[in-house]
């Protein structure tokens, strides 16, 4: 997860835009979405994390994001489609910043609080791309492409064909297979 357009990808666009609507604008609503308290002191932490990431300087926004994430794990406070979020982008500002091991915690934690999203095993995926473990690779691409009606409305899964976190089997003929096997599903 190297802070390239492949690796950032759609969801940095996707999640960013969501953020930007859910949390700069506490009335904002879509489907499943409820109105935040904005006392939250998690939000705020959440809020000021956003604020970094959506200018990728991910190094600022781990702090106010893991401030949020623990106190979400001591109370939960947020809705779930700004905790996803905040679990993605953290996991990813992990990834992007070179701690693959708190990158993979993060996303195992995401996996273990609501195993039917789909970017948490993508970006797990992607985690092990650059750690070059093909086969975790593949086994977490094909949990997340299994799980993909449960996307956030308005985002996409993205493509892992264009995704730099897999530039290393992109010749591989097991790689290629499973690329096909997904497109398939």
């Amino acid at each position: 997860m190297r802070p390239s357009a492949n690796s950032v990808r759609l969801q940095l666009l996707s999640c960013a835009f969501l953020l930007a609507l859910a949390v700069c604008n506490p009335t904002w609503t879509v489907r499943g979405f409820q109105n935040q308290n904005t006392s939250s002191a998690a939000l705020e932490l959440v809020r000021e994390g956003s604020y970094y990431y959506q200018k990728h300087d991910f190094e600022r926004a781990i702090g106010p994001y893991q401030k949020a994430l623990d106190l979400e794990k001591e109370n939960r406070t947020l809705d779930k489609t700004i905790w996803k979020v905040l679990v993605d982008n953290l996991g990813m500002a992990y990834g992007i910043t070179g701690d693959l091991d708190k990158a993979k915690d993060t996303f195992k934690y995401g996996i273990s609080k609501d195993p039917d999203y789909p970017l948490f095993y993508y970006n797990m995926a992607c985690t092990y791309g650059e750690l070059k473990d093909m086969d975790n690779a593949i086994k977490y691409l094909e949990l997340a492409f299994d799980r993909r009606e449960n996307m956030i409305p308005g985002e996409h899964m993205p493509n892992p064909a264009t995704d730099s976190s897999f530039k290393h089997f992109m010749k591989d003929d097991k790689f290629k297979a499973a690329l096909k096997g997904l497109k398939q599903k």
